[in-house]
């Protein structure tokens, strides 16, 4: 077998493959006795059809099953002899099959480029410093108060207030129709806190039991809604009860109900948790200046394949996003399809630089550190590690989480390795 390798481009690769003309005259030999031995033809035994009447009515069903299996056997070792490894489907073009005459093929296929990551040692990263402020945890509590807070009817009819809760029916009709997303019927509504479309809150507002009212709504462009977006909706309210929002007292008690001794101690621990939050959002930014700074100093091109892929699961996610929430998935214009398209081609050529720093610094992901991570997958859906490390064998995922794994343990070795600068928000 004769293997020679023709680049196409750096990411393209053409192998042509020449199987001796003596291995050709022998698969076609064992093709045909097995087409003999298999054929049912009228007039004769099984077995004991003539060579001459097989190869006249089977001629190129065996010519086609002979160069496949030629292909077939023999692609894999030229492959290694030619050191190239395809990362698309090849598109296999092949020659006729013919006796006492050598037999050609090639493959045509998209490979990982080569290409040399250099001066990822010591990057110059600027990490902003956060401290948290009284107003900080102050803002927390408040949220968690309002989390608790109680919804007391009114001991005296009265107008609608801000921060009362409501309960409204309302529909929403566009050139006379009524549009499904946009009417319900007893839907608790808090009021004045910015939660609602302002046309919304500032018509509920004053509104009393009972009172029903019209008033119209115009929409973005950018509306999730596609029906409406960009137009103008009228609105139809009743509003059925309102209620007085109750905030619990800032007391032990309140501590305790979460979790803590006192308030002193919910204090502190709020503290604790706003501190890891920031420091985690404050690594996650060096981790996109440190990818950002590798794309700067890495040039090379990127197989459409893998861009292809990478946008496909993009959108896949997109949909989801809003298919979790009950939210129409809107339609793809030209600015969202060029998003996809650059954020894919970001993505991959990370992938592929921080897969060669791994290679080069011998950085790999030990089965230990694969199953603590399907342990955290388990605890956090509550289901037996056993059936998740299942799942992800099942269905072919476990390479795709050791990358994810891979990717983060480089991250981490090249931030040990960087030049951090610590600086307050206002100079980055």
């Amino acid at each position: 077998m004769r293997v020679n390798v023709e680049a196409l481009s750096s990411v393209e690769r053409k192998v042509e493959v020449t199987i001796p003309a003596e291995e050709v005259k022998e698969k076609l030999e064992k093709v045909l006795k097995e087409f003999q031995s298999s054929a049912r033809v009228k007039g004769f035994r099984p077995g004991k059809v003539p060579r001459s009447i097989i190869e006249a009515m089977y001629k190129q069903d065996i010519l086609n099953e002979v160069a496949s299996r030629l292909v077939s056997e023999s692609f894999e070792g030229a492959l290694k002899e030619a050191s190239v490894t395809p990362i698309s489907r090849p598109k296999i073009t092949t020659e006729k099959v013919e006796r006492d005459r050598e037999f050609r093929y090639t493959a045509v296929f998209e490979i990982i480029p080569e290409f040399e990551v250099k001066d990822y040692i010591g990057i110059e990263l600027k990490k902003e410093r956060y401290e948290v402020k009284d107003e900080d945890i102050e803002r927390v509590i408040n949220q968690l108060r309002e989390q608790s807070a109680e919804a007391k009817p009114l001991e005296e009819e009265r107008e609608v207030r801000k921060g009362d809760y409501v309960i409204v029916d309302y529909k929403g009709v566009l050139d006379g129709k009524p549009i499904p997303e946009l009417t319900k019927e007893g839907v608790q509504l808090l009021v004045g806190e910015g939660r609602l479309i302002p046309e919304f809150e500032e018509n509920i507002l004053g509104m009393r039991k009972g009172e029903e009212k019209e008033f119209e709504v115009t929409y973005p462009e950018d509306f999730h809604i596609k029906e409406v977006a960009g137009k103008t909706v009228k609105f139809r309210i009743k509003v059925k009860d309102v209620f007085q929002r109750i905030l619990p007292q800032l007391d032990d008690e309140f501590a305790k109900d979460l979790g803590q001794e006192n308030v002193e101690a919910l204090r502190k621990k709020i503290k604790e948790d706003l501190e890891k939050r920031l420091e985690e959002e404050a690594k996650s930014k060096l981790k996109e200046e440190l990818i950002t700074a590798l794309l700067e100093r890495t040039s090379f091109d990127v197989p459409p394949t893998l861009v292809e892929s990478e946008i496909a699961h993009l959108k896949r996610e997109f949909v989801l996003s809003f298919q979790r929430h009950g939210l129409e998935v809107p339609p793809l214009n030209e600015d969202m399809e060029n998003s996809f398209r650059q954020r894919a081609l970001r993505n991959v050529k990370a992938s592929l630089i921080l897969g060669a720093i791994a290679k080069k610094e011998g950085i790999k992901v030990e089965e230990e550190e694969l199953n603590n991570r399907l342990m955290e997958i388990a605890r956090a859906y509550e289901v037996p590690f056993e059936r998740v490390r299942e799942l992800y064998e099942k269905n072919n995922m476990i390479p795709a989480l050791e990358e994810r794994i891979l990717e983060e343990k480089v991250l981490d070795f090249l931030l040990e390795k960087a030049k951090i600068e610590e600086v307050s928000p206002e100079q980055t």
